[in-house]
């Protein structure tokens, strides 16, 4: 059945819970570690550290934007913010940071690591070091001969394991991290991660279907090591960090002293900044050319056209976003890590945009800097659209009205129409109305997190079947039940 999508943008909780709702304002703290209320923009301090700054106003960014998404921070309507920096034309505009962090701050920035280790293949590969990405993966471990990728050659290669979809019997994101039924929390137990991984077995035909998994990125960065002869930390130090002048990081290792390189790294946001921007420049830094173009531009590609929950898609361990945005769909491609840690590279726009978040006591921290990017730091780079609200019609709101479901996390919703007027009940919360923004668009304000567009879906006679939920470019489709 052919089915019509219908755009709605309204505020909903990622996390439909009474402490999320009922959250207290937390203290916030300036870039000097005092207190602060209110918030007065400051052009960045420039450093030697080879970021040049610039004013929001000079870049042709609406500061008056920025000023209401701090202003939200400051006052805990978005909470668990650490972090912003933000690149514009390449001039650091942007440098707020919160709760006593600052720039000097290496932020542990957990799978965003991935996205960097995918950079070092890449120069590997540029180097000759690795034949390519076609290259079957039991060709590079042959000490471990006697697990079952290697003894049954499994058709997997290189780019199986860059995109994630090698079709391993794998678990992430089922159960927490600290649960032993957690494939990755088994990893860790096991005493080698390389044979762990290297043992388990495929339920799915390799590159078919994406699936998170921690244990394809480390095997990552063992393949570097097997095929240039220095760990992953000495090679991207020669290779990477030096070329971008990224001196303090580190990078934590893991049982026999294997590199970490699925979610070890911490990092300076203004050295993740320059991540970004290596990327945006299409693998120069400073006209020095540090990966290839060619690289850069596969890393990108939607490789995983499925429900890969975080963004509409995935490369070479980079995460893929489209969303619409002042009436302009604009794409975006990033680094996302546990709790909220992200580098956006949108290239349309000329932009980069680091995000570091609390990821500890932060669930579902990985929507909120999403929704902080599409809400309120990209539109205020876009021309503005009239902010009139067309109100809909009462037969329009009713057609929205039922009740809907997202079986896979328990999850319920109710809209509720009453004349021309939206409203959303959750689970544990206060009913509140979503405010018309725009011909079909409402806004719902709730506390913690910030908008969220909703997708009403209708089938070929006009009945309402399902509701998408938006968080940023992270999604959840709800059906509706009655």
């Amino acid at each position: 059945m052919k089915l019509k999508r219908i755009y709605v943008r309204i505020l909903l909780s990622a996390c439909i819970t009474a402490t999320v709702l009922f959250n207290a304002c937390a203290q916030r703290y300036n870039r000097y570690g005092l207190p602060q209320y209110a918030y007065e923009y400051q052009i960045p301090e420039e450093v030697d550290d080879g970021w040049q700054t610039s004013s929001l106003d000079t870049e042709g960014i609406d500061s008056e934007k920025i000023h209401g998404m701090i202003g939200k921070i400051l006052n805990g309507d978005i909470d668990n913010i650490h972090g912003i920096v933000v690149i514009k034309n390449g001039k650091l505009v942007l440098e707020e940071y919160f709760d006593g962090f600052d720039r000097d701050t290496k932020h542990r920035i957990f799978s965003a690591s991935k996205s960097v280790t995918s950079i070092l293949i890449g120069i590997a590969i540029d180097r000759g070091m690795i034949k390519g990405v076609d290259t079957p993966l039991f060709e590079f471990f042959p000490e471990y001969e006697g697990t079952k990728w290697i003894d049954q050659k499994y058709a997997i290669n290189l780019e199986h394991v860059l995109t994630m979809t090698a079709g391993l019997d794998w678990n992430d994101w089922k159960y927490p991290g600290y649960d032993t039924r957690d494939t990755t929390q088994q990893m860790t137990r096991s005493g080698d991660w390389l044979k762990f991984v290297l043992n388990r077995e495929t339920i799915e035909s390799p590159g078919e279907k994406f699936a998170y998994n921690n244990g394809l990125s480390i095997l990552l960065g063992a393949i570097i090591n097997n095929t240039t002869g220095q760990n992953a930390v000495n090679f991207a130090d020669k290779n990477l960090f030096a070329c971008l002048g990224i001196s303090d990081y580190t990078w934590d290792k893991g049982d026999g002293g294997i590199v970490n390189t699925a979610w070890g790294l911490s990092m300076k946001s203004r050295d993740m900044a320059k991540i970004g921007y290596l990327f945006l420049k299409n693998g120069e830094w400073n006209q020095k050319r540090i990966v290839s173009q060619e690289w850069v531009y596969k890393s990108v590609i939607d490789y995983a056209a499925q429900d890969v929950v975080l963004g509409t898609g995935y490369g070479y361990q980079w995460w893929f976003g489209k969303s619409r945005i002042n009436k302009q769909d604009v794409e975006t491609f990033y680094a996302a890590g546990h709790g909220g840690q992200y580098i956006f590279v949108c290239p349309v726009l000329d932009s980069v945009v680091v995000v570091t978040s609390k990821y500890i006591g932060n669930p579902l921290g990985e929507f909120r800097p999403q929704m902080l990017l599409v809400n309120y730091i990209l539109p205020a780079m876009l021309p503005p659209v009239s902010s009139e609200a067309i109100r809909p019609t009462p037969a329009m709101l009713e057609n929205y009205a039922g009740k809907y479901e997202f079986p896979k996390w328990e999850l319920k919703a109710t809209v509720g129409s009453r004349g021309d007027r939206l409203f959303i009940d959750l689970p544990k919360s206060v009913e509140k109305e979503a405010k018309p923004s725009d011909e079909n668009e409402f806004l719902y304000p709730l506390k913690g997190y910030g908008d969220v567009r909703l997708d009403f879906i209708e089938d070929d006679t006009g009945v309402i079947t399902q509701m998408v939920a938006y968080f940023g470019y992270a999604n959840i489709t709800f059906r509706k039940i009655s």
